[in-house]
């Protein structure tokens, strides 16, 4: 159990970054949400490249690469040979 509070301390900071994505995410969510409520269906708001989109995304990105950073940091702080990926 130790161990397993050990792993997750140090896993904090990847966590913090999967956090800001999940809630830029959302944030772009309520947004496009919100626009198609006003505006109804609209060629600007479908395009890929919208700014509420662009804010998807973007979360999606940052929540992943905070998985990334979080597995790599596992990976190192679990194995007793810092240079292996795994057991």
């Amino acid at each position: 159990m130790a161990n397993l509070a050990r792993i997750l301390q140090r896993a904090g900071g990847p966590f913090d970054l999967m956090g800001i994505g999940f809630l830029l995410a959302f944030a772009g969510l309520a947004g496009d949400y919100y626009q198609h409520e006003i505006a109804g269906f609209s060629p600007a708001l479908e395009s890929f490249f919208a700014p509420v989109h662009m804010v998807i995304f973007g979360g999606i990105v940052v929540a992943a690469l905070g998985f990334l950073w979080g597995l790599l940091r596992v990976a190192f702080s679990v194995s007793a040979r810092a240079g292996e990926w795994a057991d």
